[in-house]
C-alpha cells in the first residue's frame, strides 16, 4: 500500500520529473508534467482523454517511479515495507 508521502515525493521534484503509478489491477498511468494531476489527502486526480476526471486511490497504488526516456519505467518503490 502505497502512502501521501510517497506521492510526494515524486510529485514535489523540481525540476519535475515524469513519473508512472502502477494500480493493484494492472492499470497504469503516467504523468509528464506537473499540471496533470493533483494530489489530495487520499487520492491522485487527473483527467483522461475525453476531459474527465478520474480519482486514483493512493492506497491502490503499487509501484510508482520515474520514467526513462525510452517510455518504460524504472524500478522503483513498491508499496511493501
Amino acid at each position: 500500500m502505497m502512502r501521501k508521502a510517497d506521492v510526494d515525493e515524486y510529485a514535489a521534484k523540481r525540476p519535475f520529473q515524469p513519473f508512472e503509478v502502477r494500480m493493484v489491477d494492472g492499470q497504469r498511468f503516467r504523468f509528464d508534467r506537473i499540471e496533470q494531476f493533483l494530489v489530495a489527502r487520499d487520492h491522485l486526480i487527473t483527467l483522461d482523454r475525453r476531459a474527465r476526471a478520474v480519482w486514483i486511490s493512493i492506497g491502490l497504488i503499487t509501484t510508482i517511479g520515474p520514467v526513462t526516456k525510452g517510455g518504460r519505467r524504472r524500478p522503483g518503490r513498491t508499496g511493501k515495507r
